[in-house]
């Protein structure tokens, strides 16, 4: 009874199956037909013609009934924390090259975004009014600004290594959103708002991208076109998000005429008030000599040059008033490129900076001394080439006292050429007798210069 059962039950589960077969197979057939008539051009179906096209009788095919099952796209089963994973899981989607640079970068931006806000930034203001030589050494903003930059340039290096690894060179030109949080970070922002050092950000970034297509341009007018557009679009962006004090501020800080203003004033030591004083100075006189040479170069005014050459004497005798003349003298030795080339020794060197000070101020009473040597009518030529032999030799000494045998072959190959032009045999005179050479001022406290006298030859 039992095997009875089970062999019906087989047998009308094998009829089931074939039955099933069997329907499938025709809704195949019709499918396999629509399919073919709606392939086939009308004129090339039996019996249709141009003026009746053939209709198919949908409606007497058996119905279809299609499952296609569709499995939900689960990100959490693509995203990775290991990158090169992630990027595979991607591509595997069939995900555009472009696309999964655009989603690699994101997260890799803000990933190090996050870990360089998570840096100590410095509470401290720069001294922007002084030339970043002349900051001491152990000068508390100082070494925090250095720290935190050096952090930064690690973390920056770090980030373009990873970005250069995943998705090659083409990757770095997509990257305005990063190099505008590294702009924000910049020193010359710091004292505005989140949200102005924001706009900010992007506008010197565009700006510099502007300039970097400039420079690539061959063709110089052209080139100089985009120069000034860049600078022009980044001068209106200024005047939209700062008020007129933060703009004097931002100026103060980054402007080119304030950098070339601290490079000038290295070793000056100046206040910011007098860095602020001597800034607004400086800009009306660049203005108002660019005005001039404009309209000489126009012709519409006759005397533009000599109004030129009125504005220079009157910018010097608004730093001297300013200033006084004791700090004057300072701010004249500070725009000598001899006293640069002295500051610049005893900087590399490690050495007080000072020292510069005392060597630039020996060389005006040498050059004096040398001087009164070649005009003395009394003297042979002879005898001055031997006094002012005398001078170089001992001029060469006192340097030594102070900066050293190294350095004086130093200062003497990059800017100290006035040392041998001491024996320069121009104008020197006719007959006299004995020549007394005065003693050098002390330079040092252990620089004692002896009195020489020359004996008559």
């Amino acid at each position: 009874m039992r095997v009875r059962l089970i062999i019906a039950a087989l047998t009308g589960a094998v009829v089931g199956l074939v039955a099933l077969a069997f329907i499938q197979a025709r809704q195949l057939r019709a499918v396999r037909l629509l399919l073919e008539a709606a392939a086939t051009p009308v004129t090339e179906i039996p019996g249709a013609t141009n003026q009746r096209p053939l209709r198919l009788r949908l409606h007497s095919l058996p119905p279809i009934h299609l499952r296609t099952e569709v499995r939900p796209l689960d990100w959490r089963s693509i995203e990775s924390p290991d990158y090169p994973t992630y990027i595979a899981n991607l591509r595997e989607i069939g995900c555009p090259e472009e696309t999964i640079r655009d989603i690699i970068l994101a997260d890799v931006n803000k990933l190090y975004a996050g870990r360089r806000r998570a840096l100590n930034s410095p509470q401290l203001d720069w001294k922007f009014w002084l030339h970043p030589d002349e900051v001491p050494e152990n000068d508390a903003s100082a070494k925090a600004e250095q720290v935190f930059q050096e952090q930064r340039d690690a973390l920056e290096l770090e980030r373009k290594r990873l970005i250069h690894t995943l998705l090659g060179e083409s990757s770095i030109q997509a990257e305005f959103a990063e190099e505008v949080e590294e702009a924000m970070q910049d020193r010359d922002l710091r004292f505005l708002s989140p949200e102005k050092r924001q706009s900010m950000a992007e506008a010197t970034t565009q700006w510099r991208r502007a300039h970097e297509v400039a420079a690539q341009s061959t063709d110089e007018a052209e080139s100089l076109r985009l120069h000034q557009a860049a600078d022009k679009a980044l001068e209106d962006a200024v005047g939209k998000v700062l008020t007129s004090q933060e703009r004097e501020e931002y100026e103060l800080r980054s402007s080119p005429l304030a950098n070339e203003l601290r490079d000038r004033l290295r070793g000056f030591g100046a206040s910011r008030e007098e860095f602020e004083q001597l800034f607004k100075i400086e800009r009306e006189f660049v203005e108002t000599q660019s005005r001039l040479r404009d309209l000489q170069a126009s012709g519409t005014d006759p005397q533009a040059l000599e109004k030129q050459e009125a504005s220079a004497i009157e910018q010097e005798a608004r730093i001297r008033e300013l200033l006084g003349d004791k700090r004057y003298a300072d701010f004249e030795r500070s725009n000598d490129p001899d006293y640069q080339t002295l500051f610049s020794l005893t900087k590399d060197h490690a050495m007080p900076t000072d020292l510069a000070n005392q060597v630039w101020s020996m060389r005006g009473e040498v050059e004096t001394q040398a001087t009164r040597i070649r005009e003395n009518p009394l003297l042979t030529a002879e005898q001055k080439m031997r006094a002012l032999d005398a001078i170089r030799l001992e001029t060469q000494a006192a340097i030594i006292d102070v900066l050293g045998e190294p350095l004086l072959d130093d200062y003497q190959r990059q800017g100290g050429g006035w040392i041998g032009e001491l024996t320069d045999p121009a104008d020197l005179g006719e007959t006299g007798e004995e020549i007394f050479l005065p003693p050098l001022p002390a330079v040092s406290p252990e620089l004692e210069p002896e009195i020489r006298t020359l004996p008559t030859p």
